[in-house]
């Protein structure tokens, strides 16, 4: 069983303080450390500090947000220097994260019930960005562990690459340690206005996790979520930890081993911050 906590809105100058590289330590819990263009000098730093006290630590890179953020067929070329400049910067680091992701804009009108397919790439350009990201992740993962972030809509694509075509993010072709589906209970709930309570939530994770591994095999793995707000600042979150603990359970029980869960900052601000970890399974030494 492995237990990663994702780490995107703790500041730097915040993370490396003695009581939260204590916390993460203790609980032998993976850093999953988002980098932004503008941190990009002191990264190196952060990932230091955690390996000296032992923590496993992929880098997780994310574009500024007018380049689309995450990686996808639009952000392809960006997205590869973007991740090998936060690879020189922090050699150190144990795994590399690609998130695979439509640019913020078309998700935040997804998630505003808008949705829009007027920016599904081409198929020249899917093909384009999908070749240069299997090479570059074969290239990367000489070194490090690869894994990435999907959509949850991508379990759905029980063959070929239609919907990976269609959202412009490829995932298949990728020879990766993992592909984590974000699929985060709060987020189905909370923004599905009233369609999902939580027991209907609780359902579609395990449908989830279920159609994850037909999808992914061996490699499929789970983000679980949300303990507080990320991208778009208005994330709902869970309500204690007891329901994070429920989709624990729910993800085991259907074979799924690595989890990660979102985000390092919510835990730190809804304290106590042991009660999230413990309900990931995680033990204190």
């Amino acid at each position: 069983m492995r237990r990663r906590v994702w780490c995107e809105t703790v500041p730097y100058d915040e993370l490396v303080r003695a009581p939260i590289v204590d916390l993460v330590a203790r609980h032998r819990v993976d850093l999953l450390l988002a980098v932004r263009p503008w941190q990009l000098a002191e990264v190196g730093d952060v990932v230091r500090r955690y390996r000296d006290r032992g923590v496993f630590v992929a880098v997780w890179p994310m574009l500024a947000d007018a380049d689309g953020r995450w990686a996808s067929a639009r952000s392809a070329p960006a997205f590869i220097a973007f991740a090998d400049a936060v690879l020189a910067a922090a050699p150190e680091a144990d795994e590399l994260v690609l998130d695979l992701e439509p640019p913020m804009a078309q998700l935040a009108k997804w998630k505003d019930w808008r949705p829009t397919w007027r920016q599904t790439p081409s198929p020249a350009r899917y093909h384009d960005a999908r070749d240069a990201l299997v090479e570059a992740t074969a290239r990367w993962r000489l070194e490090r562990r690869i894994t990435t972030a999907l959509l949850p809509l991508l379990v759905l694509e029980l063959g070929g690459q239609w919907l990976q075509r269609a959202v412009g993010t490829p995932a298949t072709s990728l020879h990766v340690d993992r592909h984590s589906v974000m699929a985060y209970t709060s987020l189905i709930e909370g923004w599905s206005r009233g369609v999902f309570d939580r027991r209907r939530a609780e359902t579609a994770l395990g449908v989830c996790a279920r159609l994850g591994r037909l999808r992914f095999g061996e490699v499929a793995a789970l983000s679980l979520g949300t303990v507080g707000v990320g991208a778009f600042e208005d994330e709902p979150s869970y309500r204690h930890p007891a329901e994070l603990a429920r989709d624990v359970a729910i993800a085991t029980a259907a074979g799924i081993t690595e989890l990660s869960l979102f985000d390092l900052g919510g835990i730190l601000r809804r304290a106590p911050a042991e009660a999230w970890l413990e309900a990931m399974g995680t033990v204190s030494t």
